[in-house]
């Protein structure tokens, strides 16, 4: 139910009340914007689009410029992808959308849009906060602190267009739309306040497919709040007005469960997995039945006691009749995949994410749980405690949930900082209680833009000049039906910048046979490689109809360094590296000396006019390096094979480039994974069409 402002939070408000305050505000809130976009700008400079999937998007949107989105997808060969059934559209309709009424390019587009809407959520956020707190400073420090969380900046950085960089906005819509429903009195309000919500649950939906977590959120907030309801004299009501009891809460849950169903019949990727959507409304369902449940219990006591009794009937219905097992999905989610932002958060992730804001959003959870403890707001503080907390245990289940847990994390840590100046006041006068939070907000300010002005130099695109250069090459060297060999990673690099068909891509949906096919692929010899090729093409035909002979593979280094991922997807152990990076070099006279090093142990590639030798450090032990590779970007590369030392040698093998060197075991020597990538001899199979020192484009033979 809505709440007049609290004494207390007027009190504040007028005891930290300055001159010509308006302008102080706005004036912190334009600075926050010009922070923010400057933090987001830097990855301008290289022109490029960040990541994988960015690509995807890109190609998606210029269909719907150039005549129309086909139904099937015509660069991915291997499976038959229909673009409506795998992904939702909302990024490739806004971009198109925004590039055919403006002219702008749509690459243009696509590289400034995230950081327009990166700003639109600091100023969303502020008007949020300043409606639910009442609070302007409270509001922009919010704004300000989202603008600088190195998390949030990662996916509205320049170039970084994502599913969840427009899920962002359409979050914060969507909290703003259900705190509007709990406050507002007025009927008709309500309502319309409950179908906006709906819209915007849909177009979230649209946008990105972690929109269940709006329901999941009001489902949470229904249960809890009569847990910090103010306790009334119960009065004689009718059966009706018991069963009708709070009416925004009803609004509440029957906008998340339109929502939901509206997103289901509508959006078909939601129709082929419609797990997410049956958890969330049973979330919803459940709600509802603790809501009908609060009438008829005496107390809070009674209500807790009803709630962990159908708890346990929830989860034993849902395990033995729907066949979910709920806890083992929330503690041991398998939604981790092979990419890097699947995986579970651990602590590095929060100091690289989060830096030093869960310090004061520690701080700040203390504050709203004495705020509800007293009554303060305590709806619309318990809403919002449950927002933080259900993010928070999301992006610890997947990394990538991480940017969606920088929201709720600015405005508690920013609620750190008037928690501060709250609590002190009880052993601090005012001015003095005003100075300290005044400090240490400069002092967490300070260290943390120093900290994002840092991480923003790491955003750099994943398509370097490299790969840039080995695309264009592949695009004007290759024919036009082409379908080309590639690992997963780059298949999105493959389709939108080379123009050319590829085997596997980022979707991940029925690539399986493809991804662990590559990966066999380099596992196999040279002489077992066609019969590889040959049985990948042939799956390809029996599952699609669509015959095609792969004419080239595309290898990189960094494959060297994926050899974790490489044995997953065929499920057993065949690669092995270990890697040594780049420290300098020396000369001496005529002699050259190149230092790699890891950890305590150094490599060192020692050349002249006469010789050229290896040899590892490691303590006070030497050894030599009978077998080393070179890396030539101009033509083969350099390979030293059983050099004699005067010393003990190690029987791996080093492969010396001039960002790293890498190890591999000699077991390795004779697959693919060695010949093409560091060797590139002994090959009659394949023929090296262009190297460029990182990329290889090898020719199949046959």
């Amino acid at each position: 139910m809505a709440k007049k402002k609290s004494s207390k939070m007027k009190d504040t408000e007028n005891k930290i009340k300055l001159s010509y305050e308006n302008y102080i505000i706005g004036l912190f809130l334009t600075f926050s914007l010009v922070i923010g976009a400057y933090l987001r700008s830097w990855s301008l400079r290289f022109g490029i689009m960040m990541s994988y999937d960015t690509y995807y998007f890109l190609r998606e949107a210029s269909y719907y410029l150039t005549g129309g989105l086909p139904k099937i997808d015509p660069m991915a060969p291997t499976v038959v992808r229909y673009f409506l059934e795998e992904d939702v559209q909302g990024v490739p309709i806004l971009t198109s959308f925004i590039s055919r009424i403006t002219g702008i390019d749509l690459l243009q587009v696509h590289m400034g849009l995230p950081i327009v809407l990166g700003l639109i959520s600091s100023i969303i956020i502020f008007f949020i906060v300043l409606f639910v707190w009442k609070n302007k400073y409270l509001a922009v420090i919010s704004a300000f602190f989202l603008a600088i969380m190195p998390a949030f900046i990662y996916r509205t950085t320049g170039g970084f267009m994502e599913k969840d960089t427009l899920g962002a906005p359409f979050f914060l819509i969507c909290l703003l739309l259900a705190v509007l429903i709990i406050r507002e009195k007025n009927i008709k309000f309500m309502a319309i306040y409950g179908i906006l919500s709906v819209l915007s649950i849909y177009l979230y939906a649209n946008s990105y497919g972690n929109f269940f977590f709006i329901p999941i959120i009001i489902g949470m907030y229904v249960i809890l709040q009569p847990l910090v309801a103010i306790e009334e004299k119960k009065k004689a009501l009718s059966l009706k007005d018991r069963l009708m009891g709070d009416l925004s809460t009803w609004i509440l849950l029957l906008s998340g469960i339109i929502g939901l169903v509206l997103s289901l019949v509508l959006l078909p990727p939601y129709q082929n997995d419609p797990l997410r959507i049956e958890l969330s409304l049973m979330g919803l369902a459940f709600g509802a039945l603790m809501h009908l449940t609060r009438a008829f219990v005496k107390n809070k006591t009674y209500y807790l006691g009803a709630l962990f009794a159908w708890s346990a009937l929830l989860l034993a219905t849902a395990y033995f009749v729907l066949g979910y097992n709920i806890l083992s999905f929330l503690l041991l989610s398998d939604v981790h995949g092979i990419s890097g932002q699947g995986q579970a958060m651990t602590f590095i992730d929060v100091i690289d994410k989060f830096y030093v804001f869960p310090i004061l959003a520690v701080i700040g959870v203390i504050y709203v749980i004495y705020q509800i403890k007293n009554k303060t707001s305590p709806n619309e503080n318990l809403f919002f405690l449950g927002s933080f907390l259900f993010t928070a245990f999301m992006a610890y289940q997947m990394l990538r949930n991480a940017f969606f847990f920088a929201i709720p994390l600015a405005i508690f840590a920013a609620l750190g900082i008037i928690g501060i100046y709250e609590f002190s006041q009880k052993y601090l006068d005012s001015k003095k209680a005003l100075a300290l939070a005044t400090i240490v907000l400069i002092a967490f300010s300070g260290i943390s833009f120093y900290n994002s002005n840092d991480y923003k130099t790491s955003l750099v695109p994943h398509l370097t000049d490299n790969w840039l250069t080995a695309l264009l090459w592949l695009d004007g060297n290759t024919p036009q039906d082409e379908v080309v060999c590639n690992w997963w990673d780059y298949g999105y690099w493959i389709q939108t910048v080379g123009n050319r068909r590829t085997i596997s891509d980022g979707m991940r949906t029925g690539m399986g046979p493809w991804i662990s096919g590559y990966s066999e692929l380099l596992a196999s010899s040279d002489s077992t490689a066609l019969q590889r090729l040959l049985s990948m093409e042939e799956a390809a035909y029996t599952q699609t109809g669509n015959r095609f002979t792969m004419k080239h593979v595309i290898v990189d280094q960094s494959l060297l360094i994926k050899t974790g991922v490489l044995n997953s997807v065929i499920q057993r152990n065949v690669f092995s590296t270990a890697y040594f990076y780049f420290r300098g070099t020396s000369k001496n006279g005529a002699t050259t000396t190149y230092v790699y090093e890891s950890g305590d142990t150094r490599l060192y590639l020692v050349t002249d006019d006469k010789v050229t030798y290896c040899y590892i450090e490691q303590g006070n032990q030497r050894y030599g390096v009978s077998n080393f590779v070179v890396e030539n970007p101009q033509g083969k590369n350099f390979v030293y094979e059983n050099i004699q030392y005067d010393l003990q040698s190690i029987a791996q093998i080093i492969y010396l480039t001039p960002q790293n060197a890498i190890m591999i075991p000699p077991t390795l020597k004779d697959t693919l994974f060695a010949r093409l990538i560091i060797y590139e001899t002994d090959l009659k199979n394949f023929e090296l069409e262009y190297d460029n020192g990182y990329v290889k484009i090898y020719k199949i033979l046959r």
